[in-house]
C-alpha cells in the first residue's frame, strides 16, 4: 500500500488554512493576543499531527522495507490498519480544531476576556497596570468600532482597575497606563455611540479618586483630575444631549472626591476652571454656571483660599463676564456672593487673578480680569461719590 501523502496534505492544510483564515479576519491587536504563547491552539495540534504521521510513516517503512515474516496479504492488511489508525486521530484533530479556534478567538470578547486575566496576571506580579499585553488590549480599544464595541474594552479596563484598587500593594501611583489609555481611546475620535463609555469612565475615575487606604503618594489622582477635565471639555465641545448634561455633572461633581487632602484644591480649581472656559467658548450657559456653583461651594467649605484657586474662580467669572449682557449681571451678583471668601479684597484679589492668569499665558482671560477690574473700580467710586 502506498503512502497516502493527498490525504496527509489535505489533513494539514485544514490544520493550517483554517486558524489562518480566523487570523486574517480579525484585527492586529486581537491576532497579537491570539499567538501568544500557549495561546493558539493550532501549535500544539500541529505538534500531535506532525507525532502521529510521523509514526504512521516508521510503521509503515517497518512493514515495507524490514524483511519481516509475513505473507503479502498479511502486510498490506496491516499497511491498511495502520492508516486507518493514524487518519481518525488525524481527522478528529481537524474537527476539534476547526471547533475551537473561531470558538477561541473568533470572538472578541474572547480575545478581550483572555487579554485582560493576562494584565491582572502581570499587574500582580509587575505590582502596575503595564506592559505588552496591556497595550494589545488598549490597541483593541482604540480599534473597536465606538459603542457596545468598545464598551466591552471599557469595562475590561474598569474591573482591572477596581482590582488594582483594593490590592493591599497599591500606593496610588500605578494606573497611569489604564488611565491616559482611557482618555485617548475616547477623546482622540469622538463618537456620539461612546457617550455611554464616558460615563464608565467617570464613574471609574470617581473610584479613584474616593480611594483611601495606605496611600504613599497623590500621582494618580492628578492624572485622574486632568482626564476629567480633558473628558468633561470633549463632552462640551462634540456633544449634545441630555444624557450628555448629566454626565458632564458627574465630571463637576466627581471632581470633589480628590479633596480628602486640602493639597488637591488648586488642581480641582484648575479643572474646574477648565470646563468653565470651555462651556463659556461653547455657549453652554449651564456647564458654566455648575462649574462656578461648584468651585463657590468649593470657597465656602475650605477656607483660606490658595492663590491659584482664586484666580480660576475670578478668571472663570471674568470669561463669562465678557460676554455681556445678563450673563454679566449674573456674574457681579456671583461676586458679591464670593467677595467674603476671599482672603483679600475683591480689587487685590483680581489684580492678583490677573497676574497669575498672564504667568499661566492664559492672556485673553488676563485681559478680560482688567475690564471687569475696571469697571467693578468705577461702579464703586461712583457709589462713593453720591
Amino acid at each position: 500500500m502506498e503512502i497516502p501523502f493527498d490525504g496527509l496534505l489535505t489533513l494539514l492544510i485544514f490544520l493550517v488554512g483554517i486558524p489562518a483564515i480566523v487570523l486574517q479576519l480579525i484585527s492586529a491587536a486581537e491576532r497579537r493576543a491570539a499567538v501568544k504563547k500557549d495561546g493558539l491552539d493550532i501549535r500544539s495540534s500541529l505538534t500531535i499531527a506532525l507525532s502521529v504521521i510521523g509514526s504512521g510513516l516508521l510503521l509503515q517503512f517497518l512493514i515495507t522495507f524490514v524483511p519481516l515474516d509475513l505473507a503479502a496479504e498479511a502486510k498490506n492488511l496491516y499497511q491498511q490498519l495502520i492508516w486507518l489508525i493514524i487518519f481518525v486521530p488525524l481527522i478528529g484533530l481537524v474537527l476539534r480544531v476547526a471547533k475551537r479556534i473561531p470558538e477561541q478567538y473568533g470572538r472578541r470578547e474572547k480575545i478581550i476576556e483572555k487579554l485582560a486575566k493576562e494584565v491582572l496576571a502581570e499587574t500582580q506580579k509587575k505590582g502596575r497596570v503595564a506592559g505588552g499585553v496591556f497595550i494589545d488590549l488598549a490597541n483593541l480599544g482604540k480599534q473597536c468600532d465606538p459603542g457596545q464595541e468598545r464598551e466591552m474594552v471599557v469595562t475590561a479596563l474598569t474591573e482591572i482597575i477596581k482590582v488594582m484598587l483594593v490590592s493591599p500593594a497599591y500606593k496610588g501611583d500605578s494606573l497611569e497606563a489604564p488611565i491616559e489609555e482611557l482618555v485617548h481611546m475616547l477623546a482622540a475620535n469622538p463618537e456620539p455611540r461612546d457617550l455611554g463609555n464616558y460615563g464608565i469612565a467617570i464613574k471609574i475615575f470617581s473610584e479613584i479618586l474616593s480611594a483611601d487606604g495606605q496611600l504613599t503618594t497623590d500621582d494618580d489622582k492628578q492624572r485622574v483630575v486632568h482626564a476629567i477635565s480633558k473628558l468633561g471639555r470633549t463632552l462640551i465641545i462634540h456633544f449634545k444631549s441630555v444624557e450628555r448634561d448629566n454626565i458632564i455633572l458627574d465630571c463637576i461633581d466627581s471632581l470633589e472626591f480628590a479633596l480628602t487632602k486640602k493639597a488637591m484644591l488648586t488642581e480641582v480649581s484648575q479643572a474646574l476652571f477648565e470646563i468653565g472656559i470651555c462651556a463659556v467658548e461653547e455657549h453652554q450657559d449651564f456647564m458654566v454656571v455648575a462649574a462656578l456653583d461648584k468651585m463657590t461651594s468649593l470657597a465656602e467649605n475650605l477656607p483660606p483660599l490658595p492663590p491659584e484657586f482664586v484666580a480660576d474662580l475670578l478668571g472663570l467669572l471674568a470669561h463669562f463676564w465678557a460676554r455681556g449682557g445678563s450673563r454679566r449681571d449674573f456674574v457681579e451678583t456671583k461676586l458679591g456672593e464670593v467677595e467674603k471668601f476671599l482672603p483679600k479684597s475683591s480689587i487685590l484679589s483680581l489684580e492678583g487673578a490677573m497676574i497669575h492668569c498672564r504667568q499661566s499665558m492664559y492672556f485673553d482671560v488676563t485681559d478680560e480680569l482688567a475690564d471687569m477690574t475696571a469697571v467693578i473700580k468705577s461702579k464703586r467710586t461712583s457709589r462713593k461719590k453720591k
